[in-house]
């Protein structure tokens, strides 16, 4: 590990830590990680001022929203929901598909012709009072 944290590594530091406070790599962001990205010791890192600035900025903004990951594993949920849903409704579909033929072959057979079948129906006795009772 190096034992001094150079102007340029300080800047390179800074810059990651940035990215990190995007959400770009998930919210469990620690020191750790850090050091083994860079190479340097914790201690070292934590006791750089603009650094450990930085990191808290970093932790602070990953605590309070949600990254991309997050995002991204909410957006896979819906997408799977969404897939599910369309396989049930092409499968109902075909189903209805599939009665409507059985009908049509079944009223093709007993004479019922296509004009019968569009015959609109007659409205009830209580649509009848309803429209009259408008109607006054």
């Amino acid at each position: 590990m190096n034992r001094y944290i150079t102007a340029e590594a300080e800047e390179d530091i800074k810059a990651y830590l940035a990215t990190w406070e995007t959400g770009k790599f998930g919210k469990k962001l620690s020191w750790a990680i850090v050091a083994k990205a860079f190479g340097y010791s914790r201690q070292a890192l934590s006791g750089n001022a603009n650094i450990k600035g930085a990191f808290d900025k970093a932790k602070t903004a990953l605590r309070e929203a949600n990254t991309q990951v997050d995002n991204f594993k909410e957006l896979e949920k819906e997408n799977q929901r969404l897939k599910n849903e369309l396989d049930r409704l092409n499968k109902e579909n075909y189903a209805y598909q599939q009665k409507y033929l059985r009908w049509q072959i079944n009223a093709q057979q007993r004479g019922i012709s296509v004009a019968m079948l569009n015959k609109p129906i007659d409205p009830s006795m209580k649509e009848e009072n309803r429209r009259r009772s408008e109607e006054v």
